[in-house]
């Protein structure tokens, strides 16, 4: 007998071609899928990691520039008054970790934390004063504003 091959599947027959359309179409399902979870894996990376969280108190007058030093970045910022603004750290900070708060032209507070946390509301009134700081360990601490 001359022709294609015919290869059986279950209850279906198919040809070569065929078979390859298949085994095509399974490779690009399958590319779509591992692209898929990089994805979300580096966004739950991205959504996961700890925060430290700035509120400047809206009785304040004039906006404040700020440095925030981490073990792995230096940020530095303004914050014009009323207003707050969060900014991620590392997801696995080594256990010698540090992260450093300042105001080197409004003030003179410094905030330094030298042990890991999972969330750090830190409360700035007018004159750039740290008037509060909470830090909170727990994993869902990160994504809910403090009581």
């Amino acid at each position: 007998m001359q022709g294609r091959e015919i290869i059986g599947a279950g209850n279906r027959i198919l040809d070569a071609g065929a078979r390859q359309r298949m085994i095509v179409s399974y490779l690009k399902w399958a590319s779509r899928a591992i692209w898929v979870c990089f994805l979300v894996w580096i966004l739950f990376m991205w959504l996961c990691s700890p925060v430290v969280a700035l509120h400047y108190s809206a009785e304040a007058t004039e906006p404040i520039g700020y440095f925030l030093d981490t073990e792995s970045s230096n940020t530095k910022r303004v914050l014009t008054p009323g207003d707050s603004t969060f900014i991620t750290t590392a997801m696995n900070p080594p256990s010698d970790m540090w992260v450093t708060l300042s105001f080197p032209v409004a003030s003179r507070d410094v905030l330094e934390v030298t042990k890991p946390f999972s969330r750090i509301d830190v409360y700035i009134g007018p004159g750039a004063r740290i008037e509060r700081t909470e830090i909170r360990h727990d994993f869902f601490a990160r994504f809910t504003d403090p009581d």
